[in-house]
């Protein structure tokens, strides 16, 4: 009995001392893991080794679930699936899921995000290319991935470059949205990047993505454009009077911004079937810019008087400050609302229907739809408050006559 509970303290022990944990005592350490080398080098050709080895200067923290997994902050890039990892206290190895094929480029990445047992943070990922063949090939892909509706750089997108024999290659965006797929071989490529919301490296239903084909060599970068999308039209799904000179359009789903909607495409009719001229259709960007230019004439107006009369000149409004280039999408975000200016005032409490002849959204697909909506009543005028008298004079006593 006793040699029994002696035994089981013992598998106790080795179980404990199998994960990592905090050193007792001692200066408190604040400074992230250090990558002190990695096995093979990069570069290195005919490579026979079964592991890619990245080794640290201290004991990396092994805990975790989901996304804090050590496996999670390592590509296999070309993949046949997720990476085997396995941890070493202060190295770690990383293999394809079916081993090194013959032949064949890797590239390897470390992931910034790995801690150590103060949970200091990496804050820089880092990379080894190597080949199990005598040649690296020399072509890439770069590009940028842009949250397209919030119009800035997405950051840690994830990105597949796929061949035509489903050959994928790996890469993740950084903190300005730049990435870069390689070593790959010249050829056809179907570039695809999306916003892995729950870290499992596949491209879930109602996530963001953008795809693009890709032939290589080719020196251009190229622009992934990242928003929810599906398969369905876009059809009309409210029409709002603004005032009576302009109608706010809402769509149940973005319209594609590069089908320009002339105001040709639109039709409002009221009760008599009479057409109301439509002179403009904005988008929400159009409909800025249209503002802050009658706002600068408006000052521009207000500096001229001032001059003429001598008084003080007003400073000029600042001008917005342009973005660095490449910090936006150089396509205009899809917008499902539009404004649209009409030619005549609409008549107060009647029912209008307006139509559009083809509108088209992300998915390509063109569709027409209507919808009818009934404009509002006129303002009452204000109400006399009767309870409130008219004030009366408060009446004069006479005063007394004087005695001559």
């Amino acid at each position: 009995m006793r040699r029994g509970l002696i035994a089981l303290a013992a598998m106790v022990g080795a179980l404990a001392c199998a994960s990592a944990s905090p050193p007792p005592g001692g200066a408190e350490d604040r400074a992230a893991p250090q990558l002190v080398r990695v096995t093979p080098d990069t570069n290195a050709v005919n490579v026979r080794t079964r592991v890619a080895s990245f080794y640290f200067d201290e004991t990396i923290n092994d805990r975790g679930s989901g996304p804090l997994e050590v496996g999670s902050y390592f590509l296999v890039s070309p993949s046949n699936g997720a990476a085997r990892v396995s941890w070493h206290r202060s190295r770690i190895d990383v293999r394809p899921r079916e081993g090194f094929r013959d032949n064949t480029a890797y590239t390897v990445t470390l992931l910034p995000g790995l801690s150590d047992l103060r949970n200091n943070v990496m804050r820089a990922g880092a990379a080894v290319v190597f080949s199990t063949g005598a040649t690296i090939p020399t072509e890439r892909i770069t590009g940028v991935a842009f949250d397209w509706a919030a119009e800035r750089p997405a950051v840690r997108a994830f990105v597949q470059a796929v061949t035509p024999d489903s050959v994928t290659y790996l890469a993740q965006s950084d903190s300005v949205g730049r990435f870069t797929v390689g070593p790959l071989p010249a050829g056809s490529y179907l570039v695809r990047a999306f916003a892995d919301a729950n870290s499992n490296r596949a491209l879930d239903r109602n996530e963001a993505f953008d795809t693009l084909r890709v032939t290589i060599p080719s020196l251009a970068p190229v622009e992934l454009l990242i928003i929810a999308r599906d398969t369905l039209p876009a059809r009309l799904l409210s029409v709002t009077p603004s005032d009576s000179l302009s109608l706010r359009v809402t769509f149940d789903r973005p319209l594609d911004p590069g089908d320009t909607l002339a105001p040709a495409v639109f039709r409002l009719v009221g009760p008599d079937s009479v057409a109301v001229p439509i002179t403009a259709v904005l988008t929400p960007r159009e409909e800025t810019r249209q503002q802050q230019a009658a706002q600068r004439a408006t000052a521009d107006s207000a500096r001229r008087v001032d001059s003429l009369a001598g008084r003080p000149l007003a400073p000029r409004p600042a001008a917005t400050t342009p973005r660095a280039a490449g910090a936006t999408p150089s396509v205009p975000p899809p917008s499902a609302s539009l404004l649209i200016r009409l030619g005549r005032p609409l008549a107060s409490s009647v029912a209008y229907r307006l139509s559009v002849s083809r509108a088209r959204a992300l998915s390509g697909r063109t569709t027409a739809s209507e919808r009818s909506f009934t404009t509002p009543r006129p303002a009452p005028p204000p109400v006399a408050d009767s309870t409130r008298r008219t004030a009366r004079p408060t009446p004069v006593a006479p005063s007394p006559a004087r005695r001559p």
